[in-house]
Formats: structure tokens, C-alpha cells, sequence
């Protein structure tokens, strides 16, 4: 029986359950990845076997060595297969040989990654993934002779040592410092560097010494090794044709005088129909004696095949508490799988991809991320919400962002960072009913100590301090838009945007305040909403929409009166988002978008794309026009545009532009857009760009949760409030319905929404457990129960 196919296109298809996305061409228009990671240790992938590994930062603890190459894509950690009797050789995966193979696939699935291949009737399974609670990848090859004869085939792994600061730009100072020895023990290596490449206590630089200890073993005692590049790949060669594949065994090289290299060579000997597999590990324990443990331990097909099974069991708290199922597959696929699994595993713990390698934590950015905990483990997010909190400055001012490791960070004049700690603080009491996490004491980054609430106080009485002298916040730096980099340097520049966003906290915060009985804090915030409120229409009106901001020399950014850039997407959605506009300003400035902004791929961030540079605006006019925000549909705004769209009634214009950027909808002109289907771009070419359409940035960007996070609570509409879990869904007209299972406040719901009156909005009846409700807000139970809920439109 042949696997059920969805949104197939010519180099891969989602498997019927959305838990695998398979790639059957090693050719795809951009390395096409998984970013696999246990919270601490992490790699990437490609479809070729691209990729590196890391531990705990990809940038301070890099595991073996890589260069961003989207083109090349040749830096992986490979195997080699060769055949003995005629000498003849390939890879498990297609790179770094590139041989033309019988049969390849590349499944990517929920941390693990499958690649397999036939060549010369030799088949290979290389099973890919992280252990759940220890440092250590394992890869599991499976190798089966599928000819009439018997078969001798030599296995050879093969990376490069990084052991530290990555990308290793200075190899030939770095490599001194690395110690590599084969161990009989643990059948494989162990390598050490003496020279980490970070500062030490002393802020000495070149004086620390790496603190973990890298081995790689394999489950067969090896009949050789080696651990020098030189010896292995030969002087002018390549990785494609190394000479250790024309030798009968590895050089045997280890030790401090080389260029740490690890590779095992194992021989088999197949009989026809025969299978045998090797288990390979690699990690970075915290001692030689850990190291040791984890390679013997590991090393074992019984415990792979246990560590895989752990694997899945692992995320499955994380993917199945909340379930959706609607007529639009494509949102099944991303709400219920790929999407979460895109904002946990690689933005809020590899911290990493191919298009770009933080190593830290954005404050606004990861704090953001962390709500896609909410509906399942929403301690993760109370965790990271007291872990930015630390990083704040008794003046309420934050770190823009932090190395996890150094903790060494950047202070801005980014004027919306610090906002974003008391807006996700209320999400996070919206979803729990924890008011307690409030109480927290939480120490600051320049001394003292203080509770959450005084640390979110503190967040907002310092942009209280940022007001121009017309009662507008100032923009600093630049806002949540990075590229307005010099609008307001010199701290003159006004942000509509931020006022805008400052607003909506406001409000939640007035509530959060009279709610622990702080009523001079509450007064404040209204107090200060009603002034925004006069100001930013007053200021920050241009007549048909909104303006983005101001320079430091008072021109204004996002009007009618400007040569490009005439309107800008964000100070749009936002007035209406947090109720600064009026019913008739929100209906116009959202008829703006849609005559400017809402194109073929969904809402770009401004129009006209910037074709001049502009050293009063910053680096968003240095890029070319139509690219990222220059012009480009900026997926994170594009999904905050759907709240707005929603908010109005425009039900099917909103669920169009989820449609144009729900990645698996993009299939069908996979040459064009060239990213993964599988996970959101952070950006996607606007019209001024030669390649409109194209999506980028995939992976690595903050619009995973949001998708999520829109399509659940805004589109379906069931969205978590004090007082309980609002059902207020916003779908097509053509739908029958959906359904939908959420976890909240310790009590599971089971929702059923009946569409048959074929609406877009409203609700007639609600029935929890066979009782007709009042309202259309579920009380929460916390009774550890499941509950059926009944919801029927009209």
C-alpha cells in the first residue's frame, strides 16, 4: 500500500499524519533542513548531510566546524561507504561524494532525521538525532546488500574538530590548541582544546581552556582511524574524492601536531539480503569520565533504538496538547506539528540555522518565542519570562540581547525591548490565572533585586521617560522594525508603533494592577492611555493611515508625502490591535493596506521598497529593494496584519493572507519560492524584487509562534483571557466547522464548532459538558478532567 502524499511537489511530499516531510531529490532549491535539539545540545541537517553540532550556543560551543555556504552546502559530518570489491565509493547521504544514487529520500521528522539512499544495490538508513537528557547525537546506519552476491564494504565517518568559538575563522591559530586521541576503551576519540576562544574570569583573552571533553565512538570496535585532516582528505583534495578512500586503511593520526579531524573506520561483510548496522556517536560531555560513559553507553543498537523511542516521547507533550482539525490542511499540518516544532527547537533552543547563527537570546525576540509553551508547558515560559527579567538594569532599561554563555551583550537605544516583558508577563497570566509569578524576586543585571511586577513597572516608567515633548514615545535607535537603525539615534525621533504597542499594554497592565490592588500604578496607565490616545491621532495621523515614525530632524516616515516608503504595515495593525483607532480610522487605514500592502504573498511591510540609502532612516534602505523589510512581506507582521483583518470582520480577507503565507500552500511553485514547506520564512521577496515570491530566512525566525499562535486563538478563535478561554472563531463561510483539543488551566477541552449556519463570525449556542453556558467564555475547571465543549455558529 502506497503512502498518502500531501502538497507534493517535485522534490518532496508532508506524510498523511504531517509528522515527516520527505525529500526524494537531493537537489532542492535551497538546503532544505532540520534544526534537532534537546534544549541543550543541537545540529542541523540538510537533505544532502549538511550541517554541525553544537552545545548549549552555536556560536560559543561549536562541536565540529562549518561555514554559511547556502550554495555549496558542503560542510556536514559525513560518512563514506566503499565498496572492496571493486574499490568503487559514495555517502550515506548524497554530499559530500554526490553520487548519482538508485534511490534517495531524506525524511525529516520530529526531532530525528532519516537519510537514505541505494547505490550499486547497496542500501543505507542513517538515523539522525539528539538524546533527550544527555549531551550526545547518535547515528545509527543501517546498511543492507540488495545484490545476488556477497558484499565487503568499508564505513568511514568524517568531520572536522571546532571545540569551541564558532565559525573557526582563524584555523590555523585554533588548531593547535586541539588534542585528539583514539581510545581502544570506547571504540573512538576523544578530543580536547586548551584554548576556548572566550574570555576567562580575568577578562584574559586566549587563556581559558574548553570545559567539556568530545568523543565520537562507534558500536564495532574500528579496524582503523584517524584524526588529521591532512592524512585523511590529502594535500589539494576534497572531501569528494578524499585519499583516505584510496587506501586500505586510515593513517592512524592523533594527537596536538595535526588538523583535528575524527574518523572510524569499520568493515563488513554482507551476505545477499544481508543487514548489519553500526551505531556512531558524538558529543561533549562535561568530563573525560562523562564522555567516556555517554560514548559506551550509546554506542549500542539496543540503546539507540531506546534513546529514539525517548526521542518521540519527549516531544510529544509539546506537539499533541494542543490538536487542531479543520477543512484547511495546510494549517493542520503547521498549528499541529511544524510550527511548534519550529519556534522550540530552533529558535528558542538550537538558537540557530542555515540562514542565520545567533547563539543568544534576543530580549524581545525569545521572550516572544516562549509563548508557544503556553498551551502545554507553560512553566517554559515562566522560565524564560524571570530569565529576561534578569537582564534588566535598575533604570529599567534591558540588554538587546545576550550570549547564553559569556552572558556578553549589547545595550541599545532600542526603544521597544523592554516593553516586551510586562506584554508577555499578562499573556502568560492570561493563560495561567498566575498572578503569583508577579511576586517573583528577580535580581538586575547592575545590582539589587526586585519582584516581576517592579521589574515590569520599571520596563514601563522608563518609556513613560521616553516621551518627545508632543507626548509620542521616542523611537531611540529603532523600534521593533531593527532596520529604522537611525531614525532616532539621537533620541528626538518618535515611534507611532511604540505608542501604539505601549497603548495595549496599558491596558493590560491597568487591569493587572487593580487586580493586586496597585490603583495609583492602574490610574497611571490610563492616565497615559488617554494621552496616547489624544496624541497619536492628533501626530500620528496622515490622513489615510498611520505614520511609522519621525527622525530626529522631525520628517515623517510612512506618509503620503514621502517619495518611497509611503506606508508602513505595523503602525496599521497596531492601532487597531490596541484600540487607539477609532471605527472609521480603522476601517481606512486598513482599506490601505489592502490597496498597497496586501499583494500576491501576503502583507508587505512597507511600499514603496526604499531604492536610495538613507542615513537618517538605517540599514533597511541599504538593502535592495524588495528584500526582508525593504518591501518584503515580513512574515512576523504579516501575522500580526491577520489579528487586525480579524478584529475588523474581514474574516476572508484575514484568512486570505494566512493562506498566502502558510508555507505548504507554496508548493506548487516550489522553484519560485524555494524554501522549505515544511517551516515559515522570516521573509518572503516583495514585487520590486527580481525574485518576487522567493522565501527566505526560513527557520530562525520569530513568525513560527505567531503563525501558531493566530491561527489557533484568532482564526479559530479560541484564546485564553482572565476570566477564562474566549470562543470567538473567525473562519471562511464555506467551512462546516472545526475542532479543536486545548489544554488549559489544568483541565483539557474537547471543542467541536458546528458552521452549518455558514458564517464567519458569532456564536448562537455554547454547551460545556451537555450545559448551555451564557457568554461565550469557558470558566476554567482545573479538575485534571477532559471536558466536552459544543460551540454552534450563527
Amino acid at each position: 500500500m502506497s503512502e498518502e502524499k500531501l502538497f507534493t511537489n517535485k522534490y518532496g511530499y508532508f506524510t498523511a499524519d504531517g509528522s515527516e516531510y520527505v525529500i526524494t531529490d537531493p537537489r532542492t532549491p535551497r538546503p532544505w533542513i532540520n534544526v534537532i535539539s534537546n534544549g541543550d545540545y543541537a545540529f542541523m541537517v540538510s537533505q544532502t548531510g549538511g550541517g554541525y553540532s553544537w552545545r548549549g550556543n552555536a556560536q560559543e560551543n561549536r562541536i565540529t566546524r562549518s561555514f554559511q555556504d547556502l550554495i555549496k552546502d558542503n560542510w556536514g559530518k559525513y560518512i563514506y561507504i566503499r565498496d572492496e570489491e571493486e574499490g568503487d565509493f559514495w555517502s550515506a547521504g548524497w554530499k559530500p561524494v554526490n553520487r548519482e544514487p538508485q534511490f534517495f529520500e531524506t525524511r525529516h521528522g520530529i526531532g530525528y532525521s532519516i537519510l537514505k539512499q541505494k547505490v550499486n544495490e547497496i542500501s543505507s538508513s542513517l538515523k539522525m538525532f539528539v538524546v533527550p537528557d544527555n549531551p550526545v547525537e547518535i547515528w545509527q546506519l543501517e546498511v543492507v546488500n540488495e545484490s545476488d552476491r556477497e558484499r565487503i564494504l568499508n564505513i568511514f565517518t568524517y568531520f572536522e574538530w571546532n571545540l569551541g568559538v564558532g565559525p573557526d575563522t582563524h584555523r590555523e591559530f585554533n588548531k593547535i590548541f586541539i588534542d585528539n586521541n583514539y581510545e581502544p576503551d570506547i571504540n573512538g576519540l576523544l578530543a580536547t582544546k586548551t584554548n576556548w576562544g572566550l574570555k576567562n574570569e580575568k577578562g584574559q583573552e586566549n587563556n581559558r581552556s574548553w570545559e567539556y571533553t568530545a568523543f565520537h565512538s562507534a558500536s564495532e570496535e574500528p579496524v582503523a582511524f584517524d584524526g588529521d585532516k591532512e592524512s585523511f582528505i590529502g594535500m589539494y583534495r576534497t572531501q569528494q574524492h578524499p585519499q583516505a578512500l584510496d587506501r586500505k586503511k586510515l593513517a592512524g593520526n592523533t594527537g596536538r601536531f595535526g588538523d583535528a579531524i575524527a574518523s572510524l573506520q569499520n568493515e563488513i561483510r554482507l551476505q545477499p539480503g544481508e543487514s548489519r548496522t553500526i551505531v556512531y556517536t558524538l558529543g561533549a560531555a562535561d568530563t573525560t569520565e562523562q564522555a567516556r560513559e555517554l560514548a559506551v553507553k550509546y554506542s549500542n543498537v539496543q540503546q539507540a533504538e531506546k534513546a529514539l523511542a525517548g526521542v518521540k516521547k519527549f516531544w510529544q507533550p509539546f506537539i499533541t496538547d494542543e490538536q487542531i482539525k479543520t477543512p484547511d490542511q495546510a494549517m493542520n499540518l503547521m498549528t499541529n506539528t511544524w510550527l511548534k516544532y519550529q519556534a522550540i527547537s530552533c529558535r528558542i533552543w538550537g538558537k540557530a540555522a542555515y540562514y542565520q547563527v545567533s547563539g543568544g537570546y534576543g530580549y524581545r525576540d525569545q521572550l516572544q518565542d516562549s509563548q508557544i509553551f503556553l498551551s502545554s508547558k507553560p512553566e517554559l515560559t515562566k522560565k524564560q519570562i524571570l530569565m529576561h527579567a534578569a537582564k534588566q538594569k535598575k533604570d529599567g532599561t534591558v540588554l538587546h540581547w545576550w550570549l547564553t554563555i559569556s552572558g556578553e551583550g549589547p545595550e541599545t537605544k532600542c526603544s521597544d525591548d523592554l516593553l516586551w516583558l510586562p506584554f508577555i508577563t499578562a499573556n502568560y497570566i492570561k493563560e495561567t490565572n498566575d498572578f503569583t509569578i508577579l511576586d517573583e524576586v528577580v535580581p538586575f543585571l547592575d545590582g539589587g533585586e526586585a519582584t516581576l511586577y517592579e521589574h515590569c513597572q520599571r520596563s514601563i516608567d522608563r518609556t513613560f521617560k521616553r516621551f518627545s515633548p508632543r507626548g509620542i514615545p521616542l523611537i531611540g535607535e529603532n523600534d521593533w522594525n531593527d532596520g529604522l537603525s537611525a531614525v532616532g539615534w539621537e533620541w528626538k525621533g518618535e515611534s507611532i508603533w511604540v505608542g501604539e504597542f505601549l497603548y495595549k499594554i496599558l491596558t493590560e497592565f491597568a487591569y493587572i494592577a487593580n487586580g493586586i490592588n496597585d490603583n495609583v500604578f492602574a490610574d497611571k496607565c490610563k492616565d497615559v492611555q488617554a494621552l496616547l490616545q489624544e496624541t497619536l491621532n492628533k501626530y500620528g495621523w496622515d490622513g489615510n493611515w498611520y505614520l511609522q515614525a519621525t527622525t530626529d530632524d522631525g520628517r515623517e516616515l510612512g506618509s503620503s508625502s514621502n517619495e518611497e516608503g509611503w506606508i508602513y504595515l505595523n503602525p496599521q495593525s497596531w492601532a487597531i490591535i490596541s484600540g487607539v483607532a477609532d471605527e472609521q480610522r480603522a476601517l481606512s487605514c486598513l482599506d490601505a493596506v489592502e490597496e498597497y500592502l496586501h499583494r500576491d504573498y501576503g502583507t508587505l511591510l512597507l511600499y514603496p521598497a526604499y531604492s536610495k540609502a538613507r542615513e537618517d532612516i538605517g540599514y533597511i534602505t541599504r538593502y535592495a529593494s524588495g528584500l526582508r523589510e525593504n518591501g518584503g512581506v515580513y512574515t512576523h507582521a504579516a501575522t500580526w496584519a491577520i489579528v487586525a483583518y480579524i478584529m475588523q470582520n474581514r474574516t476572508e480577507e484575514a484568512f486570505e493572507i494566512y493562506q498566502k503565507i502558510c508555507p505548504p500552500n507554496r508548493s506548487k511553485e516550489i522553484e519560485d519560492y524555494k524554501g522549505e514547506p515544511y517551516v515559515v520564512p522570516g521573509n518572503t521577496d516583495g514585487p520590486q524584487s527580481p525574485n518576487y515570491g522567493r522565501g527566505s530566512w526560513t527557520w530562525y525566525t520569530g513568525s513560527s509562534q505567531w503563525l501558531q499562535r493566530i491561527a489557533t486563538q484568532w482564526i479559530l478563535g479560541i484564546r485564553p483571557d482572565y476570566e477564562g478561554l474566549i470562543i470567538d472563531p473567525h473562519i471562511p463561510a464555506d467551512w462546516d466547522g472545526f475542532e479543536i483539543k486545548r489544554k488549559f488551566r489544568d483541565a483539557i477541552y474537547h471543542i467541536k464548532v458546528d458552521n452549518r449556519a455558514h458564517v464567519n463570525s458569532g456564536i448562537k449556542e455554547i454547551y460545556l459538558d451537555g450545559k448551555e453556558l451564557s457568554g461565550n467564555i469557558l470558566p476554567e475547571q482545573r479538575d485534571n478532567q477532559e471536558h466536552e465543549v459544543k460551540v454552534v455558529m450563527g
